[in-house]
């Protein structure tokens, strides 16, 4: 550092060092969840990139205005519910609001780990997933894709949907068994055709 940065450094106030500091923040956390929240609104939307973005700006806007004592505990929670309440509003004023899986979010294998055999099998997994998935009720639809595709803690994705940590709970567990069961009757139709 040199006499002028360290000139400047000491000119500054505590209220604007508090400023810079919040500014670095805000851009971190822009950085770490643009991405994920902006998948989030996408399926929420119907999978509606422009609004999904616009969206994900907004709610960053309102996290500008939020004192960072009030938020920064509990900011990737926030700022989801933010984007969800937003993406509700939008629906409402568009009635658009469906739920999209047509993207592999919630796959955790590489192409590059398997062989192009396994591939066409796991592809045709995922497409049944998300099939699965989409047909699952509302809310038990949002916490998987939160838990699942965004990778929330229960704690998260109760602050996010304002329901109980518990509740939350049971609607996974409940979405968990839907899934199974649907997936074994069709493992089961498989193997009776093929037993045919």
């Amino acid at each position: 550092m040199n006499s002028t940065d360290n000139q400047d450094s000491l000119a500054r106030s505590p209220i604007e060092l508090r400023e810079v500091g919040h500014a670095v923040w805000l851009q971190s956390v822009f950085e770490r969840l643009q991405g994920p929240l902006v998948g989030y609104a996408y399926k929420l939307l119907g999978g509606d990139w422009d609004l999904a973005q616009d969206c994900v700006q907004e709610a960053f806007m309102r996290l500008c205005k939020e004192p960072r004592d009030r938020v920064e505990s509990h900011v990737d929670a926030w700022l989801f519910k933010t984007c969800r309440n937003r993406a509700m509003d939008m629906h409402r004023q568009e009635a658009r609001m469906t739920f999209q899986t047509d993207s592999p979010a919630l796959t955790t294998l590489s192409s590059r780990e398997i062989d192009p055999g396994q591939q066409a099998v796991s592809a045709e997994q995922t497409r049944r997933i998300d099939e699965e998935i989409s047909k699952l009720p509302t809310l038990e639809h949002e916490v998987v894709l939160l838990r699942l595709g965004q990778g929330l803690s229960y704690k998260q994705i109760a602050e996010v949907t304002e329901l109980s940590v518990s509740h939350v709970g049971v609607l996974l567990h409940q979405a968990m068994l839907r899934l199974r069961q649907a997936m074994a009757g069709e493992n089961d139709a498989v193997t009776n055709v093929s037993n045919s």
